[in-house]
């Protein structure tokens, strides 16, 4: 019970600095850094931030997100998590192959639909099944806390909201394309179905 209610205290004390507008991860998201002066605000990181906007620019000019990632990858511009290492970083990335420095579609697709490179602060997008199991759940769009114009933007509003309207309607196709060529009673999520078929096209 001690552990449960600890727990949960913990956890009402995170969201209450998540409400105020303040960053409480370990590390940064790709683009910014940790204030100096104040590590529950996020600064740019110049270098990080000029490949994402360049990544923007290249989706908004009509790269797709496979060709995006052959360009960076060609160009042997270093991956988030590898960049992290370059910069001294004690960083783990638990979804990436232990090997694997390069630019992927799930990395580049992550970054199209961060809202926080428009200055947004979004947080609490996962939560921990119990006190005693580590394990994460994923939360709903709806349960995120999000606190507006929080850092100072790498992206403006309006590109944003243009990419994101893109990468909605390729979604919506393709699952639906998707969905149509996959055997009857097959169960995939939507998700996988999609990164399948836009893997087979760009």
């Amino acid at each position: 019970y001690y552990c449960r209610n600890l727990s949960a205290n913990v956890r009402a004390a995170f969201d209450v600095k998540r409400n105020s507008g303040l960053f409480i991860g370990a590390f940064a998201c790709y683009g910014y850094k940790k204030d100096p002066e104040n590590h529950n605000h996020l600064i740019i990181d110049p270098e990080a931030a000029k490949v994402v906007k360049r990544i923007y620019q290249l989706y908004l000019d009509g790269i797709g997100t496979l060709s995006i990632c052959k360009i960076l990858n060609e160009e042997g511009v270093p991956c988030p998590s590898e960049y992290k290492r370059i910069k001294g970083y004690n960083y783990r990335n638990c979804k990436k192959l232990q090997k694997t420095v390069y630019w992927t579609f799930s990395t580049v697709a992550h970054i199209l639909k961060n809202e926080m490179y428009c200055g947004h602060l979004v947080q609490g997008k996962t939560q921990m099944v119990a006190y005693n199991i580590k394990k994460a759940r994923y939360k709903e769009p709806s349960e995120w806390i999000k606190i507006a114009n929080t850092h100072e933007a790498i992206i403006s509003q309006e590109d944003y909201d243009k990419v994101k309207k893109s990468e909605d309607n390729v979604f919506s196709r393709y699952a639906s394309k998707a969905r149509q060529e996959r055997q009857p009673g097959l169960a995939v999520p939507a998700f996988d179905i999609v990164t399948e078929t836009l893997a087979q096209i760009y």
